[in-house]
């Protein structure tokens, strides 16, 4: 008899999106679209360099630990726990990733563990040299193995090709009348988790504040300072890399001013010491002849 339940239960989907015995249903979520900066690219430059099977293995290993991350498998401490519905829906598909949170209430707790998850997610795939782009939504969606369906999906597409443009995700306009709700139950805003989670950009997009990942042990240990400056140096490679390439170097400049920004926000923690140099990024013309 156990060995029967145990068989049983393995058939059952962990998929939040998956009812029993009901067709495929859209419901309200919290969803994000990403995808890689300069993928092909990426697969054109290794070509050339016939670096094509180490770039594959590379990307495979960090999207693998990513995925990992964003399931939560590190989570699962008991095989009670892994047959337990997941909060969210997850599927890769080349350089894309979806990512869809059913929401319960009023979406301030999928919107809680989307910021965290994908700050994250973010931010170690920078180490290792992949910056990201994308847009999270809220609205109709459905996600499983098969199919990724809804207009959640559709404003997050339009929001990544349209206004996400560099290396951040952005909320869309449904997802900022959101968060701008959630921000009305402090009596005091400023003491809201989503004013760490999020950035108001220059033009006006709201982000995900990747880079807040790294004071997740402000108290007990301060910033991991050795990750922080392993963010400064990739950043600052990849300015040299593309400098001749103003399309690309661009987007870097952008990651290299929200990198000094961040340091100006908790100046605290932060000196020149950790700062990107203003004059690889400096964007202002200049005289032909000094």
């Amino acid at each position: 008899m156990p060995m029967e339940q145990d068989v049983r239960s393995s058939n059952i989907s962990r998929n939040p999106y998956h009812i029993e015995d009901q067709a495929p249903t859209l419901r309200l979520s919290v969803f994000v679209l990403m995808d890689i900066l300069g993928y092909s690219e990426m697969i054109g430059r290794s070509q050339e360099a016939g670096k094509q099977q180490e770039m594959l293995r590379k990307l495979h290993q960090v999207l693998t630990k990513g995925r990992d991350w964003l399931e939560g498998k590190e989570l699962f401490l008991s095989s009670e726990k892994s047959l337990k519905k997941d909060d969210f829906a997850l599927k890769a598909f080349t350089d894309n990733i979806v990512i869809g949170w059913p929401v319960l209430d009023d979406a301030e707790s999928e919107f809680g563990s989307a910021f965290f998850k994908l700050a994250y997610f973010q931010f170690q795939m920078v180490l290792e040299g992949f910056f990201v782009r994308g847009a999270l939504s809220v609205g109709e969606a459905y996600v499983d193995e098969i199919t990724v369906f809804g207009s959640a999906l559709v404003e997050a597409y339009a929001g990544e090709a349209e206004l996400a443009r560099d290396p951040r995700i952005i909320l869309t306009s449904s997802a900022v009348k959101t968060a701008k709700k959630h921000l009305k139950y402090y009596k005091n805003p400023r003491t809201a988790p989503h004013v760490r989670d999020v950035l108001r950009d220059s033009d006006g997009q709201w982000f995900i504040n990747y880079l807040d990942c790294i004071l997740i042990a402000e108290d007990e240990q301060g910033p991991f300072y050795e990750d922080f400056t392993k963010h400064k140096t990739i950043v600052e490679n990849k300015l040299a890399e593309y400098k001749s390439n103003p399309g690309i170097w661009s987007k870097y400049a952008w990651v290299a001013g929200y990198h000094n920004y961040f340091c100006d926000l908790h100046s605290r923690y932060f000196n020149d010491e950790h700062r990107i140099n203003v004059e690889l990024f400096r964007a202002s013309p200049a005289l032909i002849v000094e």
